[in-house]
């Protein structure tokens, strides 16, 4: 590969000539140039957010630092609070399950005492009903025959 410039013999992949320093294939020297300049701005970015996060973790612990208490605190006043409704939600269950259980009961025999009290006019209304199917059946029978 020969400086298209100076004809000066080149390495092969120069981007530049040694003797004249031109540029000897422009498409490899934007690529390069572009890599370059990527990688410093991603080193640049992270050295600037390894700073922030130095700057600011100590503020951070600090705050949590402050925080922590009241958090403690808070818990410690809410824990009476969250035992004693548990102990309420017990107690209404423990209450509540009589009730249900006479409640079904009751209910029960209600459901008996009606099927009970219906019964025979259920029955009645069936003889009434096979009767009344007897007699379509034997009217149709009749019409067949005539």
């Amino acid at each position: 590969m020969y400086c298209p410039q100076c004809g000066s013999s080149l390495p092969e992949g120069a981007t530049y000539c040694t003797q004249c320093a031109a540029v000897v294939n422009p498409v490899d020297h934007v690529v390069k140039t572009l890599g370059r300049a990527t990688k410093s701005v991603i080193k640049t970015t992270g050295d600037a957010l390894d700073r922030a996060a130095k700057a600011v973790g100590p503020t951070l612990d600090k705050t949590v630092a402050a925080i922590r208490p009241a958090v403690q605190e808070t818990t410690r006043a809410l824990k009476p609070v969250a035992d004693d409704v548990g102990r309420a939600a017990k107690d209404v269950a423990r209450s509540v399950k009589p009730a249900a259980e006479k409640a079904v009961q009751v209910t029960k025999e209600v459901a008996d005492k009606t099927v009970k009290a219906v019964t025979p006019a259920v029955e009645k209304v069936a003889g009434a009903t096979e009767r009344a199917a007897k007699n379509v059946r034997e009217k149709a029978q009749r019409k067949k025959s005539s």
